[in-house]
């Protein structure tokens, strides 16, 4: 009898550590997706760090998966979702293995592993189209051609002996552009953070000598209109004695990347994936750029990445707010999410008016409130902003969620602004 009720306690003991369980992994659950969908992944690092232990490792793993992406640490990142695959049984819904599939697919575009990316997407597309809207299943199909045209070439690599320097020139129109060195042919292109995958005029592919491929897909090019597209790869290209290998270009007409009515003419772009590869840059004020052969860890956690969109956490009084980070913006801009989180402190000294913005697409008017003046920090620098906008209601796209952006009339109070992607950092000195 005796052994019949401890068994019995036992076990009421069990059940309710387990209701417990599945109610603690339902409210962290709740709470770590409204993080995510907010994008506000900087308290959605923190708050994964802090309530592992009150969660299942089916969970664990799953949101440390998509943490560790968009922090860039990829290949921990799939590291988790191979473990979280192996599992047996695999309880996770299948909006979550659409999201943990999406990851992966994201890991493999920017580790290179192009054959990887085709078949994950592949997977998606066949397993889980139906919890994807129309555009997204579209995006998957047009890139799916991209990683299919790629999955025999070689993943990218680069050749760093020692620090490297270079300087950045600005073109008629305003943009950074830099010197490159393809078959011992130097010629401008674009040096732009923002661009996910580096571009090349037609007319140069013969010229320099790349390899063409054939390819079915379309772009957005510069003038708006979506066109077909095909790829090239340069076996070696040169930034200053920087050499990579097995890069690739996206091939646009020249006429796509031209504007011969103010007579500018646009070699190409080199984007993000060559970007990233240096670990490290160094954007100094008299416009060179510095990559240590050993990056540093300046421990700051301040930057993420959102696919290729790049974040940076900012801190605003007491609290610390996700801004998207266009370098190539020359005025800050505070959104929607920033008036509403400080509503009555606005409202209270400012006037809402009509504002007026400029964009590629041309001149966009708002309603919003202009502000004399505030101070924004990023880690440890600070610096005063005047005449800041802004806007009072949502913009539509993938900065929707943000509090803001950080633009030139920050970062062009600092000597130099150090971007660190391979640990996360972003330091202005």
């Amino acid at each position: 009898m005796r052994n019949i009720l401890f068994l019995l306690i036992i076990l009421t003991i069990a059940c309710k550590n387990s209701q417990t369980k599945n109610v603690n992994d339902l409210v962290v659950t709740k709470h770590l997706d409204s993080l995510a969908k907010a994008q506000d992944y900087f308290k959605l690092r923190q708050s994964l760090n802090s309530k592992k232990s009150l969660i299942s490792k089916e969970l664990c793993l799953y949101y440390e998966a998509i943490v560790l992406n968009l922090f860039n640490d990829l290949s921990k990142s799939n590291s988790k979702i191979e473990e979280l695959l192996s599992i047996e049984p695999l309880s996770l819904t299948d909006t979550m293995l659409n999201k943990l599939y999406y990851t992966k697919i994201l890991n493999h575009i920017n580790l290179y592993e192009y054959k990887q990316a085709k078949e994950v997407s592949e997977l998606i597309l066949k397993n889980y189209s139906h919890l994807n809207d129309s555009s997204k299943v579209q995006m998957l199909e047009n890139e799916l051609n991209i990683w299919k045209s790629l999955e025999n070439i070689p993943t990218q690599e680069i050749e760093k002996n020692s620090d490297v320097s270079f300087p950045m020139t600005k073109d008629k129109v305003g943009l950074f552009n830099i010197d490159v060195s393809i078959n011992h042919q130097n010629k401008h292109y674009i040096f732009d953070t923002g661009a996910n995958i580096s571009v090349i005029k037609r007319s140069l592919v013969k010229e320099l000598g790349l390899t063409y491929i054939e390819s079915d897909f379309y772009v957005t090019a510069f003038t708006g209109e979506k066109v077909d597209s095909d790829l090239a790869i340069a076996n070696e290209l040169m930034i200053g004695d920087l050499t990579f290998k097995n890069v690739v270009f996206l091939v646009l007409d020249d006429e796509d990347i031209s504007f011969p009515q103010i007579e500018y003419y646009i070699n190409g772009i080199i984007g993000f994936p060559v970007i990233e590869a240096m670990d490290e840059v160094r954007i100094s004020k008299n416009n060179t750029i510095f990559t240590p052969k050993d990056p540093i860890d300046y421990k700051q956690e301040n930057f993420a990445l959102d696919g290729l969109t790049p974040i940076i956490a900012i801190n605003y009084k007491k609290d610390t707010l996700s801004f998207s980070f266009d370098t190539g913006a020359r005025t800050t801009s505070l959104y929607a999410p920033f008036y509403r989180k400080y509503q009555d402190t606005i409202e209270k000294n400012y006037t809402p008016q009509a504002l007026k913005s400029g964009s590629a697409g041309g001149i966009v008017e708002f309603d919003g409130f202009l502000l004399d003046s505030l101070v924004l920090s990023v880690g440890n620098s600070s610096a005063s902003l005047k005449s800041i906008r802004v806007h009072k209601n949502d913009i539509k796209g993938d900065v929707s969620n943000f509090y803001g952006n950080l633009g030139q009339d920050f970062i062009k109070q600092f000597d130099e602004m150090i971007i660190s992607f391979k640990y996360g950092s972003v330091v202005f000195k």
